[in-house]
Order: C-alpha cells, then structure tokens, then sequence
C-alpha cells in the first residue's frame, strides 16, 4: 500500500514537474522567465504601434516592458528629475538632443517619422484648405503647447514658414498631441495642427488637410537610450522598434518609415561640403546616403538617363534646367560661389585682376567655355569688358576644373578660372577676386538658348520628382538650409544666404 503511495506521489510530483517545465518553456526557458525589465518614457503620441511592439517584445524575450506615455517635454521633465528609465522615446528627435546635452542620453536609433497635417472635424464644415485659413476669426484652432509636446514646436516652425508667425491664435493649448485631436473629435476645435499618425487613428471624427510641403517639416523620432539604465535589454529593445518588425508595425499604424537609402548626385565643385553634410545624415538618420560626383551636366545626364535619384545639388543654371525638364518637386538656394582666378599659394606672379589675364608673361588655364557654365560666364564677362578678342589670340589651356587644379598645383599654368569657395579651400592655393565692374548680371546657356540670371551664382539642392525617398530627400534639404547646414557650408568657404 505505501508503495503504491509512495508511485502516486512521484507520478504527481512528476506531472507537476513537467507542468511546471512546460510553462517555462511557453515563456521562452529559464532565461526568459527572468529575461528583466524595462522602463520606457514615449510620446503620447506613439502610443498604438508602441503598444504592439512591447507586447511582442516581451512575448519574445520574456521580459516586462512598462511604457509612461505623456506629451515629450513632461517626459524629459521627469527624466530630469530624477525618475529612473531605460529608454526615452519623444515625438521629436530634438527632445533626444536635448537629453544628450543633459547627459542623459548616450545613443539613439531613429524608428519612424512624424509629418505635420491639420486635422478638421468631419465634413470640414469651416472649408479649411490651408495654413492661412487657421488664422480666420470664425476658425477655433488648438496647437500643442510648445514647452510639453513635440508637436508645439513644430506647428510654430510650420506657421512661420508660411508666414503666419503670431497670426494664429490657439483656442487650446494641448501637453500632449492625442489630446488636441481629442478636442477636434468632439467638436471642441475647428481644427489643429497633429502628427499625420495621430489623425489616422480618428477616421471617423477626423478628415486631414494637407500642409504644403510637409515632408520638410517632418521629424524623425527616436529611442535614446538612457545612462545607468538596463543597458543590454534596451539597445535590444530599440533594435527591435527600429528594425525591419518595427518599420513594419509602425507602417501599418500610418506612420512613416522611409527606405534604407538616399541617392545625391552632387557637382564636383560641392563635394567636401555635401561628404561632411552625407556623413552628418548618416549618424541622424540612421539612413545610408549614396553620392555620385561630377561636373553639374554630367550627374544632371545620368540622373536623366538612369531615371534615378532623390537629390541633385548643383550650380546655376542646372536646377533651372530641373525645372524645365520637370525633374524637380522643389529646390534651396544654399550658398553661392563666383567665378574667381586662383593662383599658386603666395600669388608669385603678382595677380591682382581681370585685366592681368592678358599679361603676356602669364600661363593661362582657363574653364572651358562651352562645357562649363564658370567658362560661359567668364567669356560672357570677357565680352562685356571689350577683352574677348585680345583672349582669342592668346594661348591657353581650357579644361573642366579637376583638369585646371592640377595643372595650377603642378606650375603648368600661373593662373587658372575656378570657382572662389572651393578655391579658397584649397591649402595650395590662392584666391584673386574679378573685381565688381567686371561682373555680368546674365548669361546664355550655349546648350539650351536660355538666358539665366547669374548675377550670384546659386548652389541649390534639388529635390527630384522621380525620387522613391522624397520625405528623406526634404529632409535632407532641410539639413543643407539648417543653423548646422550653414555652419558646414561655411567651414568649406562658401558664402551663404541670410539667416530666414
């Protein structure tokens, strides 16, 4: 009898057991059972795809993931005070910046873009169309509180740029961006200005009107990982959200997740710039940037031939060229160069100006007057100050640039006509400006017939029409045009516009 016992207790523990081994392995094995936890502070706004992520996350490492969701500047607030995390996910990758400079965060990966549309009740009874009908009386607007969510800031930036700065005066001042398409949904706003995500989640109470160029307003979010936190569970967490199963998730949420690439064909004259300002893409963006160099005609043919590419940056007349040939969405003014001579460092010839091209004791390179637009140009100026006939008769080598800085490094000419910013870049080599009265205010192209205003010559950043990235290519353009954009441009010579 005490064996038969003492069977059915070991048959029982066994069956317990087993149970017991049979739960730890549905959890993922004894690893997962104690796989840790993970603190996140994440933008209300990201909340639906957040949620799926987390829930698969842990499904998958056996982990818990407690997510604090509240608008991105409360959340840095708490950060700041103290509150222990892991993981800090803002509605705007400045709230990351932000944290960085506090020494709170040490890494980031972007996982998704947000892009800025106004959100009207359904039927959009007030006939909203555009960013000037907001600042109508009859029109109740709701914006986000700048110093709480990352939709504040931006909806300041999108009204200034149309013209409208401290024209637009919000009904309601929301912390988080889910609460101000709350408001329109209940019919308590006209109108508001949300994350294109945030809108989609309200189909029935929502329509969206778009902004104008709202790719370039865009902002990318995201995961920073916080110091002192679980280190390795949260760069695997932020792996995972901003990995292929998180693009996934966040597409299907309506959220914006570009390809893994951008395509810049670039003049040979912008290259050092445009390297720093590709490289500098990269490390934000986590997005690679594949450049293709050349003269300005060259890259323009191949864009044309291969019908690829989302940015073209080039000088004048290319980007007006673009826009005749319908290549171009939009395009920057982001600097501006000048024809200018460049002599060998220390100028021992002595060069002091135009007219000193004509000095016979002189070895001249020139740029080549039909298959450069700096040769058409100096011609042009040559014409213009009576000294085209005089240049006609004197021998000069007359080559594209590459050519032309080669033969003024190795001595085989004293002079050459190059662009000033690139020039002036070059430690070998010094710059003579053409003086002002020589200067001609317009040129015509030898190639299409076109007279072009060349009065500054315009380096601009064309944002294709064939582009498969156009949110990434105005994103690019708009780091070429930003306060750091400016600063790289100027680092490498080149003049560039007022500060908007």
């Amino acid at each position: 009898m005490r064996g038969t016992v003492r069977v059915l207790i070991v048959v029982v523990a066994i069956v317990a057991l087993a149970a017991v081994f049979a739960l730890v392995l549905r959890d993922g094995g004894p690893e997962a059972a104690s796989g840790g936890e993970l603190t996140v502070f994440c933008g209300a706004g990201i909340r639906p795809p957040m949620e799926v992520i987390r829930r698969k996350f842990e499904a998958e490492n056996g982990c818990t993931v407690k997510v604090n969701y509240a608008g991105s500047g409360t959340a840095l607030g708490s950060l700041q005070a103290g509150v222990e995390a892991d993981l800090f996910v803002p509605g705007d990758i400045w709230w990351v910046h932000k944290a960085e400079k506090m020494g709170l965060v040490d890494s980031y990966r972007v996982a998704a873009w947000f892009v800025p549309v106004i959100a009207v009740q359904k039927g959009n009874l007030k006939k909203i169309e555009k960013l000037a009908d907001l600042a109508r009386e009859d029109v109740r607007v709701g914006l986000g509180n700048r110093d709480a969510c990352a939709v504040g800031n931006v909806a300041r930036d999108v009204l200034a740029a149309a013209g409208l700065e401290g024209k637009v005066e919000p009904e309601y001042e929301a912390l988080t961006v889910n609460r101000l398409a709350n408001q329109v949904k209940i019919r308590a706003l006209d109108a508001a200005i949300v994350w294109d995500a945030v809108a989609k989640q309200y189909p029935e109470d929502i329509e969206i009107v778009s902004i104008a160029d709202a790719d370039f307003h865009a902002v990318p979010f995201a995961l920073g990982l916080l110091k002192g936190g679980n280190r390795e569970l949260a760069e695997r967490f932020a792996g995972f959200a901003s990995g292929e199963e998180g693009a996934k998730i966040f597409r299907e949420n309506g959220y914006q997740v570009p390809g893994p690439k951008l395509r810049v064909g670039c003049g040979g004259s912008m290259r050092p710039p445009v390297e720093e300002l590709a490289r500098r893409f990269e490390r934000e963006t986590g997005r690679e940037v594949l450049t293709n160099y050349g003269s300005s005609g060259t890259v323009l043919l191949q864009i044309e031939e291969s019908k690829e590419g989302d940015v073209y940056i080039c000088h004048d007349p290319y980007a007006y060229k673009c826009d005749e040939r319908k290549l171009s969405t939009k395009w920057h003014t982001v600097a501006y160069i000048e024809p200018a001579l460049a002599v060998q460092k220390g100028n021992p010839k002595k060069v002091k100006g135009l007219k000193d091209l004509l000095r016979p004791d002189l070895k001249l390179g020139l740029s080549h007057r039909k298959y450069s637009s700096r040769g058409q140009i100096l011609w042009e100026i040559l014409r213009k100050n009576g000294m085209a006939e005089a240049m006609e008769k004197r021998r000069a080598f007359e080559d594209r640039t590459h050519s032309l800085v080669n033969q003024l490094k190795l001595g085989a000419v004293d002079v050459a006509t190059l662009w000033d910013a690139p020039s002036r870049a070059m430690a070998e080599i010094d710059v003579v400006p053409i003086e002002e009265e020589y200067k001609v205010d317009a040129v015509t192209s030898a190639t299409s017939g076109k007279t072009y205003s060349v009065k500054r010559v315009k380096v601009t950043v064309v944002r294709l029409s064939l582009s498969a990235e156009p949110l990434l290519a105005a994103q690019f353009a708009r780091l070429c045009v930003s306060k750091a954009g400016r600063e790289v441009l100027k680092r490498h010579c080149f003049q560039v516009p007022a500060e908007p």
